[in-house]
């Protein structure tokens, strides 16, 4: 899970939207997904951030072409149906209800993330990947036997613990995201052995974890 830059803002309409309502010092409109007129500018600006990946498993969840920078026009995304997958999630669900629509909060990941493994629990920052302490070579290790993300080995008990509680509630390492990155790493280790030119379009942490060790 590498860091998110979200300083880059597509959207600007849904930007300059929602930046009204700290200048009046006002809540934010009430959450209601996909009925906001600015959802799909949000989402499709997070998926350019984000590459087309999930923000925590790196799963790709929708096609380069999309995230093209020509499919914006006057601050909004042209295309208000592209073919994603996935869903909008709130990193820490107790800002959802008073600033629903903040930019800082929101990540674009997989649906079983969102909807089997995260929901509405508690969360710690120290794995927000668009934090500028955040660095995942500081924070966690590779395991490429078990294919598992784990904390970093010279962390103090503390730590490791708050790291180990945050990879399980953003599904790093949930069951289904585990064999499928552990089929596709196998396929691209084993293609750049034999000393083939390799491109990577899903789960580059751990590729480049693997590579390293």
């Amino acid at each position: 899970m590498r860091n998110i830059d979200k300083t880059k803002i597509l959207s600007s309409q849904y930007k300059k939207w929602e930046e009204e309502f700290a200048k009046r010092h006002q809540k934010h409109d009430d959450y209601n997904s996909s009925q906001n007129i600015y959802y799909i500018d949000v989402v499709m600006n997070l998926l350019h951030v984000q590459m087309g990946l999930c923000a925590y498993t790196e799963r790709r969840l929708c096609k380069l072409d999309l995230l093209d920078e020509k499919n914006w026009m006057s601050g909004k995304y042209s295309n208000r149906h592209p073919e994603i997958f996935g869903q909008l999630d709130h990193f820490n669900p107790k800002l959802k209800k008073e600033n629903g629509w903040l930019w800082d909060n929101f990540f674009f990941i997989d649906t079983d993330i969102n909807t089997k493994v995260k929901g509405k629990m508690d969360v710690d920052t120290i794995l927000k990947p668009d934090t500028k302490e955040y660095n995942v070579e500081k924070l966690m290790e590779y395991d490429q036997e078990s294919h598992l993300f784990i904390p970093q080995s010279d962390l103090d008990d503390k730590m490791q613990a708050r790291i180990k509680n945050m990879i399980l509630k953003l599904g790093i390492n949930f069951d289904a995201v585990v064999d499928a990155r552990k089929e596709y790493l196998e396929d691209k280790l084993a293609q750049k052995r034999f000393g083939f030119d390799v491109t990577i379009n899903q789960y580059p942490t751990a590729f480049q974890m693997c590579i390293k060790s």
